[in-house]
């Protein structure tokens, strides 16, 4: 008797595989690497919006930043001419020859005109600035000059050998001549007075038409230069207001015991004192 054919046991199946089909299952990291990588995209293009508004807030305070160093330089390099002026002035003045057998030396209208216009030679900027403003040059800057004599108080201040020290309580300090007739744009009359004797001033005091060092007083007498500029900045002068620089320079005549004031062809740029 023969058996009957035996039967192969059913093949088993997954139910996981029947609901997740390999094919969407490979899909599924595809999509998400596609997700992050749009929302990668996202963020970069957030990042340089972020950038941008950045820069924009930064921007104004880089360029008040450019702009005030370039006028603090301006005003630094306006500083150290008008001191160039000052002593350059003083020196031409001081050098005035006395004529033979005399020791009182003399410079006029003309030498006085001459070491003024010097000025655009050793202050260009003063050009410039009188361009901006609308103005001749001569009106932007006060130059002044004085020519102070020291005279001592009583006997014992004559007849004294001391040259060093504070002797301002010694002497009487008073202007010989002085420049009334140059331009005063500079807030006022800045030339020194003929009727007012010189008060002694600490020496790092500011300048002033009315007063003198006191480490310059002394036997003998001196070539005051007085020079006052307004500095404005270029940019923001609608905010800022102008800065006054003031400088001063005291010397001693080279060749002379007094340099005066020749009164012969004057212009009206100077005016010589009662008395001298």
């Amino acid at each position: 008797m023969v058996a009957p054919p035996t039967l192969a046991p059913a093949a088993q199946t997954d139910p996981a595989a029947e609901r997740f089909p390999e094919g969407r299952s490979a899909a599924r990291p595809r999509a998400a690497q596609a997700t992050f990588a749009a929302r990668v995209a996202r963020f970069r293009a957030a990042e340089g919006g972020m950038a941008a508004v950045e820069f924009a807030l930064i921007l104004p305070s880089l360029l008040l930043i450019m702009f005030a160093s370039i006028q603090i330089v301006a005003y630094i390099d306006a500083t150290r001419k008008v001191e160039l002026v000052a002593h350059s002035i003083s020196q031409m003045i001081s050098q005035a020859t006395p004529p033979p057998n005399t020791t009182v030396a003399a410079v006029n209208a003309t030498d006085l005109h001459f070491s003024f216009d010097a000025t655009l030679v050793l202050f260009p900027y003063v050009m410039k600035d009188a361009k901006r403003r609308g103005v001749a040059w001569w009106q932007t800057i006060s130059i002044n000059y004085a020519a102070i004599q020291f005279r001592a108080k009583n006997a014992a201040c004559q007849n004294s050998t001391s040259t060093s020290g504070d002797l301002s309580s010694c002497y009487d300090a008073n202007v010989v001549w002085t420049t009334t007739g140059t331009q005063q744009p500079a807030g006022g009359d800045n030339y020194r007075p003929c009727d007012t004797a010189q008060m002694p001033a600490n020496d790092d005091a500011p300048p002033s038409r009315a007063t003198l060092p006191r480490s310059a007083y002394g036997p003998g007498s001196l070539v005051a230069i007085d020079v006052v500029f307004d500095f404005e900045p270029t940019f923001g002068s609608g905010f800022v207001p102008p800065i006054r620089i003031a400088r001063s320079a005291y010397v001693l005549p080279r060749y002379a015991s007094l340099v005066n004031f020749d009164t012969a062809n004057n212009d009206g740029i100077a005016t010589r004192c009662t008395g001298f």
